[in-house]
């Protein structure tokens, strides 16, 4: 606790540093921008002059606004200014980025902007062209009304123009030569580079960009524009008309076969539960209590499942009680240890405790070091993974690879069509068809139908779960004594309070208290139910404490980064601080 508050100290303290040194990043702020307004007024030497108008809606306190202007390769932003109704505002540079400072608090604002793009008409021979993104996906807001409007030197009619990504087929060429784009709005981390090409007598003395015609190729960049249009409406109408007959079939022969395996497993489940007995009884051992508590609870492992294991030990005679916290290993009967058994006293006996010994104060100090926490982990996980593997050789899941394996591939030659749907903006299918391919993966994944011994097994263990509330003395009398420690060591394992429980207050009700004897030797024989609710407990609690220390101290963290840019690598956007 004290190293988390300590952590916790110490990232209060880097944040409140990080406000006070980067204030823009450090506080949040909340704005809308309604209407943006840009007039680009191309002049005859190739430098164009660029007036914008932005109206922002403020929610609250604010600073200013910003503007990142990032020219293309070959030109440069200079002259920035910015006013408001006419009076000068103060103008800070970071690199790409100005910072327009205007202070105020839940109030709309329109701020007037001037620059000039120096170079930013290319001449050729024939033609000039300004080809500019005025915004790129670097842009961190939305824009609720855009238009940009491209002024020639003088009034013309021989013009091209037309726009890429948000701003395709928004443009309109005026009868001066103007050519306005609205664009309406458009979205935050979107490209929108325009283009408009005039005569090239316009630009006197502009700088020759190349010794050759242009026009051409711009008219081709154009017809290539219209027909990708014209195709991808094709391409989605071709889509749309498979998603109205594939999806519907897909979906009915998933959910067909989902349901016969369905109706399937709930006609074995009725016969199993035909065979089962009317009274209570404490199944019968088809593999080791780990191993049945492992797949009877959902295929998880609880922390308190090592100290059943333990408890598990000490019944089968493998370990000896030696005082109320005390174990020792049984050299002499270790024959007929499972792989997990042999794992799990390795490290109890031999590396937690010592020399066949282990005891809870062993446990306490050992996960009091942080150095051992993931030492600890790593058997816990290991541990698990040979108990898994128990379950996995007795065959208790039906073999049907082929089967789920139809359905992967299935699922994955569907996977493309649906990039296609959300492509070609066929959303509604793209949903319906995401929804049918994670129901076929997940299916495909998860369906793992028991057999015969894998149901019953089920079945009788969450009898006993079930009944073992309502156990009378009588009938707790009538079990064995290995099957009142089997039924307690599985209460432990599953966490079930309600075995456990049960247990104490029979054990309390039927003998007097314990009064442990211990020989010299160290072992205290037989191991009985009374023995075990009163260590069990401990064991549940110790391995529980142990488990969350070790987990604690674990973590991993990751990091991305990204970038984009416009046509020619420029670009910008708005933003406010």
């Amino acid at each position: 606790m004290a190293a988390k508050g300590k952590i916790s100290v110490m990232f209060l303290l880097a944040a409140i540093t990080l406000v006070f040194l980067f204030p823009r990043e450090g506080l949040a702020v909340d704005y809308s921008i309604t209407d943006v307004r840009i007039d680009a007024h191309l002049l005859p030497n190739g430098n164009v002059e660029v007036n914008e108008t932005h109206t922002y809606n403020f929610d609250g306190e604010f600073n200013g606004i910003t503007r990142m202007l990032v020219p293309k390769e070959g030109t440069s932003i200079g002259e920035f200014e910015a006013a408001e109704n006419g009076e000068n505002l103060r103008v800070e540079k970071e690199d790409d980025l100005y910072l327009v400072h205007r202070k105020g608090e839940d109030e709309q604002i329109t701020v007037s902007l001037g620059y000039t793009i120096e170079n930013g008409v290319d001449v050729y021979s024939d033609v000039a062209e300004f080809y500019w993104p005025f915004f790129d996906d670097r842009n961190e807001s939305s824009y609720e009304n855009l238009t940009v409007t491209i002024l020639p030197p003088e009034e013309t009619t021989d013009v091209l123009g037309f726009g890429y990504d948000e701003a395709f087929q928004t443009e309109m060429i005026l009868s001066d030569g103007k050519v306005v784009f609205e664009l309406g709005e458009v979205p935050a981390g979107e490209n929108g580079d325009i283009r408009v090409a005039y005569d090239a007598t316009l630009f006197p003395s502009a700088s020759l960009t190349a010794s050759k015609p242009m026009r051409t190729e711009i008219i081709k960049a154009q017809q290539d524009l219209l027909d990708e249009a014209a195709a991808r409406v094709e391409t989605q109408q071709t889509l749309s008309t498979i998603a109205k007959v594939g999806v519907p079939i897909l979906a009915i022969l998933l959910f067909g076969l989902m349901l016969l395996t369905y109706l399937r497993y709930k006609m074995k489940k009725a016969a199993v539960e035909r065979e089962a007995a009317d009274t209570f009884f404490v199944p019968e051992q088809v593999m080791s209590l780990p191993a049945t508590i492992y797949f009877t609870n959902g295929a998880s492992q609880s922390a308190e499942a090592m100290a059943a294991a333990l408890m598990d030990l000490v019944r089968q005679g493998y370990v000896s009680q030696v005082s109320n916290t005390q174990f020792k290993i049984n050299s002499h009967n270790e024959k007929g240890l499972k792989h997990h058994e042999r794992m799990l006293i390795s490290f109890l006996f031999y590396t937690v405790g010592k020399e066949g010994q282990f005891s809870f104060n062993d446990l306490s100090a050992y996960i009091k070091n942080k150095a051992n926490h993931q030492t600890y982990h790593s058997n816990e996980v290991k541990w698990m993974q040979a108990v898994a593997s128990e379950v996995k050789e007795k065959g208790l899941y039906e073999k049907n690879k082929g089967y789920r394996w139809t359905l992967a591939v299935i699922s994955l030659l569907l996977l493309p069509v649906i990039i296609l749907f959300a492509t070609y903006d066929l959303i509604g299918w793209f949903l319906a068809g995401g929804v049918l391919f994670l129901t076929a993966i997940f299916y495909a994944i998860f369906y793992k139908p028991k057999t015969w011994i894998g149901l019953k097994i089920i079945h009788d263990w969450g009898l006993l779960k079930e009944r073992f509330k309502g156990l009378t003395g009588e009938e707790w009398q009538g079990l064995s004594k290995d099957e009142q420690m089997r039924a307690y060591i599985y209460g432990i394992g599953i966490k079930n309070k309600g075995i456990v429980e049960k247990n104490e207050e029979l054990v309390k009700s039927f003998q007097t208290p314990l009064k442990y004897q211990f020989k010299n030797t160290g072992a205290y024989t037989p191991a009985d139910i009374a023995a075990f609710t009163y260590f069990g407990p401990l064991a549940s609690s110790s391995f529980h404490n142990a488990n969350q220390t070790s987990q604690s101290s674990i973590s991993s963290s990751t990091s991305t980064s990204t970038g984009g840019g416009g046509v020619g690598g420029g670009g910008g956007g708005s933003g406010a601080f």
